[in-house]
């Protein structure tokens, strides 16, 4: 991974790297000048580098590649890997894997000096005279000659030390029992001298400074500052904690440290613990638990929710002590369900999160109320039952209802609601129902099963709702570019038409433009395209807004529109430098294009000169030495059809 963050990070920060790679150089500012380049992978020179200043002074002659004394402080594999180097650089095309070897060794320059020095892509100047100065490293071929490769430094002045990265900017934390993350933002990029990998320390909890990762953190150019770069699984519980972060170049050089302070809390002695129970009697509920022993733990928070997903509310107003095991509720009603959970409280009085709910149920002595308050709100599909909550801990409400015949009840009442509902509303979906008169009631259900008395009740009438029948399609057509239908209505409820279009046979399509008055039998639509299948369906709507089923569908094959007569085109006869005719003519309209044809005698047949084109003039080359000859064009469709010949225009003895 951090390879593929190097050649992103190269790719990115040398533009245009395939033909001129990098050359970086930095000064501690007495003397000492330490460069690192990087040349293009297709480029990379055999006989190694030489190196030179703006001065044009010689520098080091050659700096090779495979330095025994560098080698040696590399893995066996590496080195074997910058041996084999030189072979592969000697052939004239190195293939792929030749070049994908030559990226992963370059690249490890940015990150490893050592590597750097033994693959000769570095090198220190000591006792550099003060001054600007550029530096310059030329590749050299297997017999010391230049290979025309050159990489030229920005200017760096040895008694004047190099700017170091600037900090890292937007740092945050973000705590979990995972650790601690850190995020931050991308800095702006600098080809110059780039920042290509960050590092972390931590101190606070009685420990110096030391590092959180082993290795400096290679993120690449840019990422989501919203996603942490480092998790810190480490980080001491319960204490103050300063992080710093440190860019560092491409000699290794660390920025500034940017600090951040934060308090790492103690996750573990917040777990909840489990399992809760809870057991109901008469006028109480006792909740349960196993006492636990953990460092910084300062005790539990019981909380009590009517629902399970609740919301709940603590039940104390201080936490228990660490030693409690159970907590007594006699605030509670008989019959009604409560759900309690228990979180975990520590030294600085942070809550953990909770722990399971458990449910438990009080006996509760006494008879269920009426229900009081029923209403009821005909929709187009359902009717909306609302009552008043009872004033008396219940399970919830069931939902009668029965049909009515004029004035006197044929059916039995029905129950609507398999299960109890736990709130006063209720929502009996009827479909496209009409023309019915139906009546309900409700009753209260105990957490017992025992039923309550019937609430008065209320009666509902559903209008006519019959859906109109569907209009029948008598005729269709799609010639001269657009698609027409032909229709009648089944019968005298249609007031209004909707027109539905769709590009498949099984597609139900879309609504098109406004819908189309009850008087209307024909639709033509213009908005298609030549060549193209679509389909039609029809729906007849009522006054009332009840709309019929669709038509089956139509099918309709859009022919192209006609296409115009261009007007007659002008010919223009020319011996200078060479005998030809120029025939001038309008532009063919939008969407279309044209072709030119020519007839030397009247008996043969035209030939295409030109063409399909949209310009304004064709030349003709080669037109007869003598006699007459004839031009004429034609427009074109985007599906090829050619449209009428426009009237000829005649040259007589062109050559003469």
């Amino acid at each position: 991974m951090a390879t593929a963050l190097l050649l992103l990070f190269a790719v990115r920060v040398v533009a245009g790297q395939e033909a001129s790679g990098a050359l970086f150089a930095v000064s501690d500012g007495k003397g000492h000048i330490s460069l690192l380049w990087f040349p293009p992978p297709s480029k990379w020179p055999a006989g190694g580098w030489k190196l030179s200043d703006s001065t044009g002074q010689v520098l080091v002659p050659k700096i090779s590649m495979g330095d025994a004394a560098a080698l040696q402080a590399l893995s066996v594999e590496d080195a074997d890997a910058i041996r084999k180097l030189p072979d592969v650089l000697a052939k004239p095309d190195a293939g792929a894997k030749g070049k994908q070897l030559i990226n992963i060794v370059g690249l490890r320059a940015f990150s490893e000096p050592g590597y750097a020095k033994a693959l000769g892509l570095s090198w220190t100047l000591e006792n550099v005279a003060s001054g600007s100065r550029t530096y310059k490293v030329e590749g050299l071929d297997n017999s010391g000659k230049p290979t025309g490769v050159q990489l030229v430094s920005s200017a760096v002045d040895s008694s004047q030390a190099t700017a170091l990265a600037p900090a890292p900017a937007g740092v945050q934390v973000k705590v979990d029992e995972r650790g601690v993350a850190l995020f931050w933002e991308a800095p702006a990029e600098n080809r110059e001298l780039p920042v290509i990998a960050y590092a972390i320390e931590r101190d606070g909890g009685g420990q110096s400074a030391a590092p959180v990762t082993a290795k400096p953190v290679i993120p690449g150019l840019k990422w989501d500052p919203k996603i942490p770069l480092v998790l810190d699984r480490n980080a001491p519980p319960n204490e103050m904690l300063t992080y710093r972060v440190f860019s560092v170049d491409a000699f290794g050089r660390r920025s500034a440290g940017t600090s951040i302070r934060i308090f790492y809390p103690d996750f573990h002695s917040l777990e909840p613990p489990q399992p809760v129970t809870a057991a109901g009697s008469a006028g109480k509920i006792v909740v349960s638990w196993p006492a636990q022993q953990k460092p910084n733990l300062a005790g539990y928070v019981v909380e009590r929710a009517f629902l399970h997903a609740g919301p709940y509310e603590a039940l104390a107003a201080q936490a228990l002590p660490p030693g409690t095991s159970h907590y007594e509720d006699a605030t509670v009603r008989g019959g009604t369900t409560y759900y309690y959970r228990v979180r975990s409280v520590n030294s600085r009085g942070d809550l953990g999160n909770p722990s399971g709910a458990a449910a438990a149920q009080s006996q509760n002595p006494g008879a269920l109320p009426k229900v009081e308050g029923l209403t009821s709100d005909a929709g187009q599909t359902r009717v909306r039952l609302t009552w008043k909550p009872v004033d008396f801990p219940v399970a919830g409400y069931f939902v009668e209802r029965r049909a009515l015949t004029g004035s006197a009840g044929v059916e039995n009442w029905v129950r609507l609601n398999p299960h109890v509902t736990p709130e006063p509303l209720y929502d009996d979906y009827l479909g496209l129902s009409s023309d019915m008169k139906l009546e309900y009631r409700v009753l209260a259900i105990g957490f017992d099963n025992a039923e309550g008395p019937a609430s008065a009740s209320v009666q509902v009438v559903l209008a006519d709702r019959s859906l109109p029948d569907a209009p029948s399609i008598t005729g269709s057509s799609g010639a001269d570019g657009k698609s027409v239908l032909n229709f009648v209505p089944a019968d005298e409820k249609a007031a209004q038409f909707m027109v539905l279009r769709s590009g498949r046979a099984d597609d139900l399509g879309v609504v098109i433009g406004d819908p189309l008055p009850g008087s209307a039998r024909q639709f033509t639509d213009l908005y298609v395209s030549a060549g193209e299948n679509y389909w039609y369906r029809l729906v007849a709507v009522d006054k009332n807004g009840n709309r019929s089923d669709p038509t089956r569908p139509v099918a309709i094959r859009v022919g192209a529109p006609p296409l115009p007569t261009p007007a007659t085109p002008t010919a223009q006869f020319s011996a200078s430098p060479y005998p030809h005719v120029v025939v001038q003519f309008q532009q063919p309209p939008a969407g279309l294009s044209l072709i030119v044809e020519r007839q030397a005698q009247p008996e043969q047949g035209w030939i295409r000169m030109a063409g399909p084109m949209t310009a304004q003039n064709a030349t003709d080359n080669n037109p007869p030495a003598s006699g007459s000859v004839r031009y004429r064009i034609s427009y074109v469709a985007a599906d090829g059809k050619v449209g009428p010949p426009s009237p000829m225009v005649m040259i007589t003895n062109p050559g003469k």
